[in-house]
């Protein structure tokens, strides 16, 4: 269940946390003096209890999921808008949504709806208190310090979600990726395979008076 309020809390100081923090703040970029920061709000977001949603198994999320089907628009030709094949699920505990009607089969357009909605709550949702150790999944991916995981991989949400949690708690990528024991480079490229979970870390990095991040594959 979503957390109450109105925005995420500042994260819980755990000693695990405190430690990762002391570790990393010698590499964490000295943000500019209040003075002279640019006026730019950070990206909005909303706690969200742990597990995160988008780490649960997609079969365990659909259950938590109320489904529409709708006629779907578009290319296709007219057999296409005779049934309803377009799917919009919506995430009862948070009330996000995610569609897609590109397809002609509704189970295609349903399992596109259930990976787009992962990865709207990877952007949309912090885990709260984060999180204080990397996840069983995220040491598996990340063997050898390097990522590993394609863009349309059913586990990009997962990992996604949890990069944004540990950049959120610590306050920027370098220190998040001591953390996740990647450097900060396999960072941002895993950021960047989603467009949007970029833009949010350099919103983030603005609000601070940083300079943004550039993925350079």
């Amino acid at each position: 269940a979503v957390a109450g309020g109105g925005g995420l809390a500042a994260p819980r100081a755990t000693p695990a946390l405190l430690v990762c923090r002391r570790a990393c703040a010698p590499l964490c970029a000295e943000p500019l003096p209040a003075t002279e920061r640019p006026a730019v709000a950070p990206p909005s977001c909303q706690p969200v209890a742990a597990p995160h949603p988008a780490t649960i198994a997609p079969e365990e999320l659909q259950k938590e999921c109320d489904v529409r089907h709708t006629r779907g628009s578009g290319p296709g030709g007219q057999h296409r808008n005779k049934v309803s094949t377009a799917v919009v699920l919506t995430h009862r505990p948070t009330q996000v949504s995610a569609s897609a009607s590109e397809e002609r089969s509704q189970a295609r357009n349903a399992a596109n709806a259930l990976q787009r909605l992962r990865l709207r709550l990877a952007l949309d949702m912090r885990t709260d208190p984060p999180p204080t150790a990397p996840s069983g999944l995220w040491r598996r991916r990340a063997k050898g310090g390097k990522m590993s995981v394609s863009d349309t991989h059913a586990d990009l949400p997962a990992l996604l979600a949890e990069a944004l949690d540990w950049v959120w708690a610590i306050g920027d990528v370098k220190g998040a990726s001591a953390a996740l024991g990647v450097s900060s480079s396999q960072l941002v490229r895993l950021l960047a395979k989603e467009a949007a979970a970029l833009e949010r870390v350099n919103r983030l990095r603005a609000s601070k008076g940083l300079g943004p991040l550039r993925n350079n594959r």
